[in-house]
């Protein structure tokens, strides 16, 4: 690969001499260079410099621009009090609930007077409820709001491990509270990233393992890198803990220094400890130690299975693992062996596969295994397994999407939460001796009449290679085909992540506004197996963008729209969905809505977090990873001379896991480039992160900004611009 070759002195002369010009466009100074053969033009690199001044006040001046058409869109205020009306409804909301092996149940709990939920606990889940602490005490003196975003109770419950994060941060604080006096201990631990990477505590409660992370500056090129699973004792200075799995550690491991090398929560009563060398990898490497090592001064790691194994989710029960395999079983079997030796070639298949359902999970209590399928990612079902016996459960209600969530392996309680597009979450409590469901809702359950004529219609369509993709549509009753409806398509295709219906009432917004909100199951995602996602992986991600294509055109076809009526929306590396889409066909859409988005996958080898999501889209080192990350780069696609859609990018400053000056550059080479009047709004938000731990109303208020943004476009009476 030749070197990229340009004089910094120029570039910085050009930047002050052109960058803040009225429209606030930028000035285009391309850098060339040739990789692979191939010439690669780079025409604002220079906006990847968010630490240079005058970039920042690029940034700041499209921020502030963008904020002021957006606050001046009829409409808009009112999707926010509809969606904070609706949430008023319910007298509180419960999150992040633990129950302990001797009863006790820990969790967040947030009453409408609640800025951010506080920590709660009960003995058993009927009695009292305590008030344990309220994160607004949390460092207080200083201008920072913290929110707590992960919980883990000792096993003897006397301390529990908070994590801690401010200003929409995933990277954050591990406190520890005395559930007895109600108070912090001194000890606070920093470079760690609780609610992403598992807590553990030690068997003995004496203290934690956790993911130790060297480099949290996400502007620094080791950010997460040489990650490190370390043990820190209670009462020891925080800056005192023993790495016993890392790269350093382990060297006869060959750890690539973007691998996380993770401890598997476990039960008490295990006898073994599993670590993978996790990250934005659907497989994984995992080994196994006995629990006892974690005495001494070294844990003498053993190999369990390789991620060519394609093995996912292992438990151990007693001696035997547990896996899901997707080995000659692209919908997945269930598989047990010995731990101690596995044998994973003549392993016993406690689950076959299914060919017309895919295994989404699975559990394990004392009577037996639990899992539960779906097909096509939207309708769920539920299996029991026992005493070589395989039964389907009938569940108290049709449902989309379902979770499983056990006490602990050694036990029988288990818990099903159901849900759906039109249907909010319900809890379940199962008992298997009697087969029998009994609702255990943790809020009361709330009457949403503003939904009771909508409809939900799945169905299949054919992409551009005959292929089906699965699609949501969510309407109001009595859609007219009269090609007038403005629609919401809403994707994502990464990771084998599925789209499973879950009731949100944001998005349900849209439709209570007349509009038709379309959720294409894109090759990428995890509805059809794992074949779907590798089918929009690497090189076959194309296949991503052309499925939510296909998706628009059908609904032309069906009369449902028309090219004037489609808004696209997705985040993150959905932004590799909807900014390819825009670049193949620009004349399909009437908007584009990008959050954080990945539209500059090319530089991925120079944005924080970007070497742990090579595993998923490519490396530029190598040829044909290089070219297919030039094949899904949005902002290298921009051409001169077209006529874009409407585009409202947003990112958060804070963001560690996509780089925001992705979508800076691609804002600013679509500025340069279209020939519509379409407007390009950039919204800049210095406060803001990814958005994993916004506060519901930051997440209505940025809805809002989206859909009222859209509907504008679309010409909807209601949402115009007032103020110009």
């Amino acid at each position: 690969m030749s070197k990229i070759i340009f004089f910094i002195t120029l570039l910085i002369c050009l930047v002050t001499n052109f960058l803040f010009a009225q429209n606030i466009k930028s000035p285009e100074t391309p850098m060339e260079t040739t990789v692979f053969k191939k010439k690669i033009v780079d025409t604002y690199q220079y906006l990847e410099n968010t630490n240079d001044t005058l970039v920042q006040k690029w940034y700041k001046q499209n921020g502030i621009q963008s904020r002021d058409v957006l606050d001046n869109i009829s409409g808009r205020k009112e999707i926010v009090a509809k969606l904070l009306e609706i949430e008023n409804r319910k007298s509180f909301s419960v999150t992040l609930l633990n129950i302990t092996n001797n009863n006790y149940s820990f969790y967040l709990k947030k009453t409408e007077d609640d800025k951010t939920g506080k920590l709660y606990y009960k003995i058993a889940e009927t009695g009292e409820e305590i008030l344990l602490y309220d994160p607004s005490e949390y460092k207080k003196d200083l201008d920072s709001k913290y929110i707590i975003n992960y919980i883990k109770p000792s096993w003897d419950c006397k301390t529990i491990a908070l994590g801690l994060s401010k200003n929409g941060e995933e990277i954050a604080e591990i406190a520890f509270l005395n559930v007895e006096t109600k108070t912090l201990l001194p000890e606070i631990i920093t470079h760690c990233w609780p609610a992403e990477f598992e807590v553990n505590w030690l068997p003995d409660n004496s203290g934690i393992m956790y993911l130790h992370i060297p480099v949290i500056d996400s502007k620094d090129k080791n950010y997460i890198l040489n990650t490190e699973s370390v043990v820190y004792k209670l009462g020891n200075n925080p800056l005192n803990h023993k790495a016993f799995f890392s790269r350093k550690n382990n060297p006869e491991m060959n750890i690539d220094p973007s691998d996380f090398p993770m401890i598997d929560s476990y039960d008490f009563e295990d006898k073994y400890i599993i670590g993978t060398l996790s990250g934005a990898t659907f497989y994984v490497d995992s080994y196994y130690a006995d629990i006892e090592e974690l005495k001494n001064s070294n844990v003498i790691w053993k190999p369990l299975f390789k991620k060519e194994d394609e093995l996912l989710n292992p438990i151990v029960y007693n001696d035997d693992l547990y896996c899901m395999s997707s080995k000659n079983a692209s919908n997945f079997k269930i598989i047990k062996t010995k731990i101690t030796s596995p044998d994973f070639q003549n392993a016993e298949i406690v689950v076959p596969e299914n060919k017309n359902e895919t295994i989404d999970d699975y559990a394990i209590t004392k009577d037996g295994l639990f899992y539960s399928t779906t097909i096509n990612g939207v309708e769920a079902k539920l299996y029991f397994v026992a005493d070589n016996k395989t039964q389907q459960i009938d569940l108290p209600i049709k449902t989309g999407m379902l979770s499983i969530v056990t006490k602990n392996k050694f036990s029988s309680e288990l818990w099903v939460t159901l849900s759906g597009w039109l249907n909010s979450k319900q809890r379940y409590s199962y008992d298997v001796t009697k087969n029998k469901f009994t609702e255990a809702d943790l809020t009361p359950a709330i009457v949403h009449p503003e939904f009771k004529d909508f409809v939900v219609e799945e169905v299949e369509i054919p992409s551009y290679d005959g292929v089906l993709v699965p699609v949501s549509l969510i309407y109001k009753k009595g859609l007219q085909k009269n090609k007038l409806n403005n629609v919401l398509i809403d994707g994502y295709g990464s990771y084998g992540i599925s789209m499973t219906p879950s009731f949100q009432p944001i998005y349900l917004s849209w439709v209570l506004n007349d509009g038709v909100y379309v959720v294409p199951h894109v090759r990428g995602g995890g509805e059809k197996g794992d074949d779907w996602h590798k089918k929009g992986y690497k090189t076959t991600k194309p296949n991503t963008w052309k499925d939510l294509i296909a998706t628009a055109e059908y609904l032309i076809k069906e009369k449902i729209t028309t090219k004037e009526k489609i808004a696209i929306y997705s985040g993150s590396a959905g932004g590799i969905l909807v900014g390819r889409a825009i670049t193949e066909r620009p004349d399909l859409f009437k908007v584009m809505i990008s959050r954080n988005g990945i539209l500059n996958p090319l530089k991925i080898n120079e944005a924080p977090n970007g070497p742990n999501n090579m595993k998923e889209f490519g490396n530029p080192d190598i040829e044909k990873e290089f070219n297919a990350l030039y094949e899904m780069d949005a902002y290298h696609h921009i051409k001169k001379g077209v006529q874009y859609p409407a585009c409202l990018i947003s990112i958060g400053m804070n963001d560690a896991r996509v780089a925001p000056w992705m979508s800076g550059k691609f804002v600013a080479k679509l500025n340069a480039s279209t020939t519509s009047n379409n407007p390009v709004l950039f919204a800049v938000d210095y406060k803001a992160g990814h958005g994993m731990d916004s506060s519901n109303l930051q997440l209505y208020n940025d809805f809002a900004d989206r859909f009222a943004f859209a509907f504008w476009q679309m010409g909807h009476p209601k949402f115009k611009l007032m103020k110009k």
